[in-house]
């Protein structure tokens, strides 16, 4: 395992990971499985977002169906509000954003691993926008660079080790600034913060489409920058499971990620194209109505189709709440991080032979 600061290419992860699932795919054990296809029910905890779509999508075209897999889904307002439930063996899966919560929960021996990337800030794909006051906007905030003119800035953000705090720090490390150059004002939801920064009293906070274009076009604030400016191919989301769950259900997590690597395909397509059908499945799923859904693209996150994970992302955000703040006591090993077995698998299956074309 590399080193923190070493940088693991993708070519190196997808060779390594190649070798391996070509080893394990003509074990005999393997192709012996006469259950592979056995039923089998997961208890799935999902956040009712855009970010969502491939599982929507395969649910919807009933992808998990074709490969005997029923899924038990729970709707979570947040994926970290469904950590503790998969930590005490009442989900299976759920999807969470990378944050000093989940690796602190990790790094507390539950048995908790990473198995599936479920959405990065690409660069031209960051879902998480930046937005200003107007009076901000009007001294010069429209860009990465804007931070330099943060300081004394109040900035409205609901919790501490969120995803909000580490983008608005990388932001003010490329300025030159520090955390306590700022006013950060702690628990504030967006309907709390989004009148406030109305009345010039919040200057700078995060925040997720749709909400963002919602609130420019009412004239709240503008959208200065996005995630993927400040930190481009940022790791936002995982799959999370239990080792116990991929040790001994580890054909269930195979289809699963067959289900959604083909749901990853679909609503990337959709991103570019906007199919009227993928638009009308995600806004059934969100409660969101098609149009604005259509608004958002293509900034949907980007999702790495084979769920391979850009490990110096995630390594870079543990270090970060690790040594800058003190909020993570200790850090998770980096080869106990991510459990890429069943994902492994599973593209090899749908190069061998897609059940879903």
């Amino acid at each position: 395992m590399k080193k923190i600061g070493q940088r693991i290419t993708r070519r190196q992860f997808t060779i390594g990971a190649a070798t391996a699932a070509s080893a394990a795919l003509h074990a005999p054990y393997v192709f012996a499985q006469s259950g592979f296809l056995e039923p089998a029910r997961i208890r799935m905890g999902y956040a009712p977002y855009i970010s969502g779509g491939p599982y929507f999508i395969a649910q919807a075209k009933g992808y998990f169906k074709k490969l005997n897999i029923e899924i038990e889904p729970t709707s979570h307002v947040d994926g970290s509000l469904s950590m503790p439930a998969l930590a005490a063996g009442e989900l299976d899966i759920t999807g969470a954003t990378l944050s000093a919560g989940l690796f602190n929960l990790m790094a507390k021996g539950t048995g908790l691993r990473l198995f599936f990337e479920r959405g990065r800030e690409a660069p031209g794909w960051g879902s998480n926008a930046i937005m200003v006051s107007n009076e901000m906007w009007e001294k010069g905030f429209r860009g990465p660079d804007g931070y330099r003119l943060a300081k004394g800035r109040k900035i409205g953000i609901s919790s501490r080790g969120s995803v909000a705090q580490y983008l608005h720090t990388v932001g003010l490390d490329k300025a030159g600034l520090k955390e306590g150059d700022l006013d950060w004002q702690w628990g504030l939801t967006p309907q709390a913060s989004l009148p406030l920064m109305q009345q010039n009293r919040i200057d700078i906070l995060n925040m997720p489409l749709p909400g963002a274009y919602a609130a420019q076009n009412k004239g709240i604030g503008k959208v200065a920058t996005w995630s993927d400016e400040l930190a481009p191919d940022f790791v936002l989301a995982c799959s999370v499971a239990s080792e116990k769950f991929l040790r001994e259900k580890h054909s269930a997590a195979v289809r699963f990620s067959m289900a959604i690597m083909q749901g990853n395909i679909e609503f990337m397509a959709a991103a570019k194209s906007g199919n009227p059908e993928i638009l009308k499945i995600i806004a059934d799923a969100t409660g969101l109505t098609v149009p604005i859904i259509d608004e958002t693209r293509p900034r949907w996150t980007f999702m790495a189709i084979d769920g391979l994970p850009n490990m110096p992302s995630i390594v870079a955000q543990q270090k970060f709440w690790r040594e800058r703040t003190d909020l993570l006591a200790k850090s998770v090993p980096e080869d106990q991080i991510f459990d890429d077995r069943a994902i492994r698998e599973a593209k090899q299956r749908l190069d061998d032979k897609n059940p879903f074309i």
